[in-house]
């Protein structure tokens, strides 16, 4: 057999940190664990034709018994999967390493390898985990022990954590610069995976080890301009439902049919306790009741909802399938609704529409006075009651998300907002040509619960702006038409 030449192993030695594991091998000979080492390596390269890829074949084929690591000189060493030291702390995977190029290079253009798929499952950990108020950041990413880990196993010291993302994840997280932090933004196809993720910690399912064939495709960078297909649901979510094609009934039915998660008894105590402490604004006349939307001033409320539900589920569609039996929700028009802990519900209004309807009807003739009341209010009779169809829970969705990365001076403008390709393609699907209804109309009518309108300036003349924003974060009105039109809201 092949015997190794003594003299090149100790000439390395002196730079390397398995020196003394290699000092201690025979000079002259190979030991029986290295004959029966070096058979299996022949064989496997000459059975395989063009170069044998054996750190890539054990990440794909026994990435759950054992896992590689690049060491300070660059160079790749294997563990028991477990079993590797804590990464040094400021570490990446390698010295000098690979340039950043080259790196890239190295990775496949059309699917995640086991470490690249943990390291894009430890970051959607950290989104899943995150509970301050604060926005999260580049800065608090890196700091995660799980990412810091991954990092260091994965990454050569010379790619940044940033730039991996932006590569290789750019379609599902950005960064945008906020008062000189980088802070995390969650692109639309992310959204439902970090929710799965949340679910899957929130009922204690192991994760899955990186091993076997790697999940689906990367999402490429935003710069290349079109954004691929969703990705499935990260690692670890086998058997917890992802946001499908019925998201609401996917989402509900991966709930505990007999109990309420820990996350959904912090959402239900904050409700009560507001119910329970509820005060009369003094805009309101007297005898007004609460209403849903009045929930956004909550602090308490508004944290366990971020935390727990997703963008595309209602906090009345919740409250009714979850705690129904404890808090009682009464629809009065303009897409709002009066909540009531259950068995306090006072007689509803005789009266058949109520003054809310005549104001909706007042705005929309000033709006567009082509188009008469009725016209307006039959395609209102035309939507379902009680839920939304495919296009308004789109235009839902796609409003806000505009809200949500809307970061100019001053609330948004709907106007501006109407401009977006996604929100105009969405409206011509919902309000086609030659429909009587206004975008704000719709707003208003439809999701006033959680969208709000205001005119500002003259709108009586036509003249003013109109602008939107989540029920309660528009800024205070200083009197005019827009300080009327909020007091009718």
């Amino acid at each position: 057999p092949a015997r190794p030449r003594p003299a090149a192993p100790r000439v390395a030695m002196a730079h390397s940190s398995h020196g003394a594991w290699f000092a201690s091998l025979p000079a002259d000979e190979l030991t029986p664990l290295e004959q029966t080492l070096r058979k299996v390596i022949l064989k496997a390269v000459s059975a395989h034709n063009g170069p044998f890829p054996l750190i890539e074949w054990i990440d794909r084929r026994v990435g759950g018994e054992l896992e590689t690591r690049r060491d300070e000189s660059g160079l790749y060493e294997v563990y028991l999967r477990g079993s590797a030291p804590p990464p040094v702390i400021g570490g990446g995977g390698g010295g000098g390493g690979p340039s950043k190029e080259a790196f890239f290079a190295t990775l496949s253009a059309d699917a995640f390898a086991p470490p690249e798929e943990a390291m894009r499952d430890a970051v959607f950990e950290f989104l899943a985990s995150w509970r301050s108020q604060d926005l999260a950041t580049l800065r608090h990413l890196g700091e995660h022990p799980e990412v810091k880990r991954r990092s260091a196993a994965f990454l050569p010291r010379s790619v940044p954590l940033k730039d991996w993302i932006e590569h290789r994840i750019g379609g599902e997280l950005e960064f945008r610069g906020n008062r000189g932090a980088e802070v995390i933004h969650l692109m639309g196809a992310a959204k439902d995976a970090v929710m799965a993720k949340y679910q899957q910690m929130q009922h204690g399912l192991p994760p899955m080890p990186p091993m076997g064939p790697p999940m689906g495709p990367p999402m490429m960078p935003l710069h290349m301009g079109v954004l691929p297909p969703p990705m499935g649901p990260p690692p670890g979510m086998m058997g917890v439902p992802a946001m499908g094609p019925h998201p609401k009934d996917a989402w509900f039915s991966s709930l505990p049919a007999d109990e309420l998660l820990p996350a959904e008894l912090e959402l239900r105590d904050a409700i009560l306790h507001w119910l329970n402490n509820w005060q009369r604004p003094a805009n309101r006349p007297a005898g007004s009741t609460a209403h849903l939307s009045d929930t956004g001033q909550d602090v308490q409320i508004r944290r366990a909802r971020q935390d727990f539900l997703p963008p595309k589920i209602k906090l009345s569609d919740w409250i009714e399938r979850r705690i129904g039996g404890e808090v009682e929700l009464r629809s009065v028009g303009n897409g709002q609704h009066e909540v009531f802990v259950r068995g306090s519900v006072p007689p509803p209004e005789t009266s058949s529409r109520g003054p809310r309807v005549a104001a909706v009807a007042a705005a929309a003739r000033q709006e567009n006075k082509a188009a008469t009341a009725e016209e307006k209010d039959r395609f209102f009779d035309s939507l379902p009651v009680d839920e939304f169809g495919p296009a308004e829970d789109a235009m839902r969705e796609v409003l806000l998300n505009y809200l949500d990365r809307h970061s100019g001076n001053g609330a948004a403008s709907l106007h501006e907002a109407a401009q977006e390709e996604e929100i105009a393609r969405v409206r011509r699907d919902l309000l086609p040509k030659g429909c009587p209804v206004s975008l704000k109309d719709w707003i208003d009518r439809r999701i006033g619960g959680e969208i709000e309108t205001r005119v500002e300036g003259d709108g009586s003349k036509g003249s003013g702006k109109v602008i939107f924003g989540q029920r309660g974060m528009l800024p205070p009105t200083t009197g005019g038409a827009g300080g009327a039109k909020r007091r009718r809201a």
